[in-house]
């Protein structure tokens, strides 16, 4: 390899030269970032999509990394500034509360849990079974079998 192939850039990026940090002030209702760049500056931006960006959350305060504003092309924000944070699972919340109107119902091939708002829960499938470990109770004004 000559010496001269050996200094030249195999990917030139220019904003990586002029790049600087900023603080996020807010996230407007239009999705742009409103940062205050290292010299003072407030500006709008752009955030740069991308698999490298892809599920990171922003908050006012977080520290980024700019492509200021160039002439009427706005800066771009290339990412969060930060140690690295392996993404964490989800939490299990204690509880799910989904709530419907008229009817929520949950279906999986023929079998269905339907949900009414006038009261009514109705259990459709090819077999039910039911289990219970303890007692197994059934209150009712009328149990009708079959």
């Amino acid at each position: 390899m000559s010496a001269e192939a050996q200094t030249t850039p195999l990917l030139d990026f220019p904003a990586s030269a002029t790049a600087q940090p900023a603080a996020l002030l807010a996230i407007e209702p239009d999705g742009r970032l409103r940062v205050r760049l290292a010299d003072g500056r407030e500006s709008l931006c752009d955030w740069l999509e991308g698999p490298a960006t892809a599920g990171i959350e922003l908050a006012p305060g977080d520290r980024l990394l700019v492509q200021p504003p160039a002439g009427d092309a706005p800066g771009v924000v290339l990412g969060r500034i930060g140690r690295y944070r392996a993404p964490q699972p989800p939490a299990t919340p204690e509880r799910v509360v989904i709530e419907a109107g008229q009817s929520l119902v949950l279906k999986c091939g023929e079998a269905a849990v339907e949900l009414r708002a006038d009261g009514k829960l109705a259990i459709r499938g090819e077999d039910i079974l039911l289990r219970a470990q303890r007692t197994q109770r059934i209150k009712a004004g009328t149990v009708s079998i079959n």
